[in-house]
């Protein structure tokens, strides 16, 4: 799976768990340890464009 597909695999996995906040900070977790590091700014970036993390 290329960077791009695995950026793209999580957001969707994001967008699909993110009724529990629990599930979102796990899976955000696994996604910043699993795409390469160029893209980390781009799911950072989507992650808060997108208010998944609440405080």
């Amino acid at each position: 799976m290329n960077s791009n597909s695995l950026l793209n695999y999580y957001k969707t996995i994001l967008e699909k768990v993110s009724f529990d906040d629990f599930l979102v900070k796990k899976e955000y977790k696994k996604a910043l340890q699993s795409v390469d590091p160029s893209e980390r700014p781009k799911l950072e970036r989507w992650v808060n464009e997108n208010r998944l993390i609440r405080n």
